[in-house]
């Protein structure tokens, strides 16, 4: 018996249930399929970044997050130390989530919560929506596609069935060695296999309590070999740990691994601890050359393979999702045109690009920083400067990665073919720094409104037309959308503080929260404008 859904999601990770929850949220049908039963014994991501937390206030999950189980009151600082009971050598300060002040540009800032609590809450969020179906222990084995839909063959893993699946979409959101991109034939592109890494997770609890350095979440030690690696506090409650070694080599199994030894040197002492995991991966610097190919998308680690050096991996992935996912809403509406799937792979697959090199760029000075001083653990004057000077150095070069507010919102989808370009020179593309402003393709600036909600808070369901001071009638960009049935809204925007950073008086938002299109004018063709935006 052969059953139907109008998008196939193949992988449940949380790549995977942000796509369904954006779909459920749009009021979509799709069922998720994942062979695993959703439990995470480690997590392999540990932040939601700003753009993400963003994403999260639209699906009403926000709070969720800033009320995880990691403390409110413990420092995200990142601190470089010569072991984690040595000395301190420098800190990028990062505060607590209850001492926090969001930062100008964004209501949020990057959060400590751990896939071990993030994944359940997209769970949870998915299933909220009647229109999703999420199915544990079911595996994709393959598929064909048509020109009007995709025939996927499922296998219920618990009863040894198998049985067909009709979509008018599939998705693949199912990892690096995504069965989907390996059907449809799609290389990954890029510099490969850049490391050979080592995960150890453990139990210690009142670890913290002992160190002699200010609390923090991020610890990376560095000794004589330079920078080797990092510790970071998980659960801090729990006293969950992970101990990540950067060059573990190509021949280490979980087995042979030396994590006695590797813990010694982290710690600078011996400790009994409870291991509780250990895994061996592989460190890549790989894009996908295409995004999917027709009825077939791609998304998360299944296109992009990265370093998880500043937090990109998993918050592009969502990024994908949410891109992807008013899109796929759209043209199953019946408002969305023939090209506006293909912008998917035109606008994310750069920034999937970008992020990829960002990630090894801040991968590369860990592995090429070294010191030479032989003064460094002297409790004397000659080591107290070598270890001012070394961190100092520490926080210019390496602490790179923990200030990344540019990549994770300054991202625009530049020559989209779905946006309308305005001339307006690009504002430099700095991953520590970003530049608010509202050229077409960028993400639509955040400004607090009188009423005491964000710009954010506008966009989302629909198209926005918003509207500043001196603009001129929008009737016929209005009554265009609405002879094609596209979703449209219109904005009053009564605040200086945003005219001056939207620097237009009309600025048409898509559901993804980018700008499509900016002027002072209604166009002489405002359907054209309609149709251009639309994907049609």
């Amino acid at each position: 018996m052969q059953s139907h859904t109008p998008v196939l999601i193949a992988g449940g990770g949380p790549v995977g249930l942000a796509l369904a929850a954006e779909l459920g949220w749009r009021g979509i049908a799709c069922t998720l399929v994942e062979q695993g039963d959703g439990s995470i014994l480690v997590p392999k991501m540990n932040e939601v970044n700003t753009r993400t937390m963003e994403f999260c206030r639209r699906w009403g999950i926000a709070d969720d997050v800033l009320n995880c189980p990691f403390p409110g009151d413990h420092p995200l600082d990142a601190v470089f130390v010569t072991s984690l009971f040595g000395y301190e050598l420098g800190r990028v300060g990062r505060p607590p989530r209850h001492q926090q002040t969001p930062e100008p540009a964004s209501p949020y800032r990057l959060q400590a919560c751990s896939q071990i609590w993030f994944d359940p809450m997209l769970l949870r969020l998915s299933r909220s929506f009647k229109s999703v179906t999420v199915k544990h222990g079911h595996r994709l084995e393959s598929f064909a596609q048509s020109a009007d839909g995709v025939t996927a063959e499922i296998t219920d893993i618990a009863g040894g069935t198998r049985h067909q699946l009709r979509a008018d979409y599939l998705v693949g959101c199912d990892g690096a060695a995504s069965l989907v991109r390996h059907q449809l034939g799609i290389a990954l592109t890029g510099k490969g296999t850049i490391g050979y890494p080592l995960n150890l997770f453990f139990r210690a609890p009142g670890l913290l309590a002992q160190i002699p350095h200010a609390p923090g979440t991020f610890f990376i030690p560095v000794d004589r070999g330079g920078v080797w690696g990092n510790l970071r506090v998980i659960d801090p409650a729990r006293g969950l740990w992970r101990l990540m070694v950067d060059q573990a080599g190509d021949d280490v199994t979980p087995e042979s691994a030396d994590r006695a030894g590797f813990l010694r040197r982290a710690l600078g002492r011996e400790l009994d601890v409870e291991w509780v995991d250990v895994n061996v991966w592989r460190r890549r610097s790989l894009v996908a050359e295409r995004y999917g190919e027709g009825r077939v998308l791609l998304a998360g680690d299944a296109v992009h393979q990265l370093s998880p050096t500043g937090a990109l991996g998993m918050n592009s992935g969502v990024a994908d999702a949410v891109d992807l996912g008013w899109k796929l809403a759209a043209v199953l509406q019946g408002w969305g045109g023939a090209r506006l799937i293909e912008s998917y792979d035109a606008e994310r697959r750069p920034v999937g690009a970008r992020n990829v090199a960002m990630a090894t760029s801040f991968y590369r000075h860990n592995e090429t920083f070294s010191h030479q001083s032989p003064h460094l653990l002297e409790d004397s004057p000659a080591g107290a400067q070598a270890r001012r000077e070394l961190g100092a150095m520490l926080e210019s070069t390496v602490g790179g990665e923990f200030r990344t507010l540019g990549l994770q919102i300054g991202y625009g989808y530049e020559n989209s073919p779905i946006c309308v370009a305005d001339g307006s020179a690009p504002p430099p593309d700095d991953p520590g720094t970003y530049v608010p402003n509202a050229r077409p393709g960028a993400r639509a600036p955040h400004v607090w409104l009188k009423d005491g909600r964000s710009t954010l808070d506008l966009f989302g369901r629909g198209f926005v037309l918003m509207r500043f001071a001196g603009a001129p009638d929008v009737a016929a960009i209005t009554d265009a959308a609405a002879a094609r049935r596209m979703p449209l809204t219109t904005e009053e925007i009564d605040s200086d503080e945003a005219a001056a950073i939207y620097q237009r008086r009309l600025v048409l938002v898509r559901p993804d929260g980018h700008v499509a299109w900016r002027a002072d004018t209604v166009p002489p063709d405002a359907g054209a404008l309609i149709d251009r935006v639309r994907g049609a």
